[in-house]
């Protein structure tokens, strides 16, 4: 699950999955805030850089984060070019590093009911990924790695997306204590990073020119969509740290100020929840400690869903007919924690997961959403109760 997981392959992982997400939508320019820090430093190779190229957009991107994000870099990105290979090549590498926590994955999605026995999970991710990814910054070697040295319009407002995350990671260190998470922490972490970064993004969207952000659409158009044969559950995890971590950031700046979501990068979010209810996050109510249910054999894997992994699995009743989206949408909100545990039963796998709500009522709710997941999967089980317990196996 992603507390497993590095942040340099969740950044790729995303980018591919919802590049089209990054442009759509763009409300206006973020809050500019004052750059607090010493003069950031010039890149070196810009005054020799080739006119049209990434290292001459650089400079203007840099200056652009730093007056928008209101803090400024500490030493320079130094930028990778890499050829179409070679980029294709490193990103096949790094799928390849993350085998296992794919392996793992796929388990927990077959257990929910959420992926058929015959999907492969990481040739869904591979087709995900396909050949949108631009660049990315590698918060361990600390550049910024592109492919190719054209700085196209589609390719600029990428520039400005990760150099964000290069100065996160100047300011607050990404990767730091990512071991220590739990999945769903991990996640709302992941959701703050790039909330942040696409709200500087969508910002110099903003100011381009009518004329650069019709071409700029006409690219994103001309991308495809997502693959059919991708599982719905990839879509959606993937991409929640985009659509829900912009306005989250966005409550944060209008509560707190810029103090206020520099503060989130140390004090960070305890779960999805928070993310998707910003009061939650704002207030310090952090999700409920439940104690780990049995498992029925040797365990592979235990964690927390958290509300968004929820929310996706009881979707599945909504599509079903099962739900109304109003009730899935109660139900989800009624999570106060969890905890799972999984486990092989024989050539199936099989997750066992404790629920929390905030109300006897939500519990309720939550309980006889969950039932409706019974309807379509013979394998699963509901125990209601104050503290409902969904089984299932697949």
């Amino acid at each position: 699950m992603a507390g497993r997981e590095d942040m340099e392959n969740w950044t790729i992982r995303l980018a591919a999955a919802v590049l089209a997400l990054l442009t759509a939508a763009c409300a206006g320019p973020s809050l500019p805030g004052r750059a607090h820090g010493r003069p950031s430093p010039s890149p070196s190779a810009s005054a020799a850089a080739r006119p049209g190229s990434i290292d001459a957009f650089v400079p203007q991107a840099v200056s652009f984060v730093e007056s928008h994000r209101g803090l400024r870099f500490k030493q320079p990105v130094k930028v990778n070019h890499l050829s179409d290979a070679e980029f294709s090549q490193r990103i096949v590498s790094l799928q390849r590093r993350d085998r296992a926590d794919t392996d793992r994955q796929a388990k927990l999605y077959r257990a929910l009911g959420l992926v058929g026995r015959d999907v492969d999970v990481e040739k869904a991710e591979e087709e995900l990924l396909g050949g949108n990814v631009v660049g990315y910054y590698d918060p361990k070697t600390k550049e910024l790695v592109v492919r190719g040295d054209t700085a196209t319009v589609s390719v600029k407002h990428v520039v400005v997306h990760e150099l964000t995350h290069a100065l996160q990671d100047q300011w607050f260190g990404l990767d730091a204590n990512q071991k220590d998470m739990t999945d769903d922490q991990a996640l709302a972490y992941i959701s703050l990073v790039e909330g942040d970064a696409v709200r500087i993004e969508r910002a110099y969207v903003a100011s381009l020119s009518s004329g650069e952000r019709d071409q700029l659409a006409r690219a994103d158009a001309g991308s495809g969509g997502t693959p059919s044969g991708v599982p719905r559950v990839l879509v959606e995890l993937l991409s929640f740290p985009y659509v829900a971590g912009p306005p989250f950031t966005s409550a944060l700046l209008q509560a707190r100020g810029q103090p206020g979501l520099d503060g989130a990068f140390k004090d960070r979010p305890a779960g999805t929840s928070q993310v998707l209810q910003p009061e939650l996050f704002l207030n310090g109510d952090r999700p409920q400690t439940v104690s780990e249910p049995a498992a029925d054999g040797a365990a592979f894997d235990r964690g927390v869903l958290g509300e968004v992994q929820t929310g996706v699995l009881l979707e599945s009743a909504v599509a079903s007919g099962g739900l109304t989206r109003d009730q899935e949408q109660v139900a989800a909100h009624a999570w106060a924690g969890d905890r799972y545990v999984a486990w092989s039963s024989g050539d199936s796998y099989c997750l066992r997961v404790r629920f929390a709500a905030r109300t006897p009522s939500g519990a309720a709710a939550l309980g006889s959403a969950l039932q409706k997941l019974t309807g379509t999967n013979p394998h699963a089980q509901v125990d209601a109760g104050p503290q409902p317990v969904f089984t299932s196996c697949g």
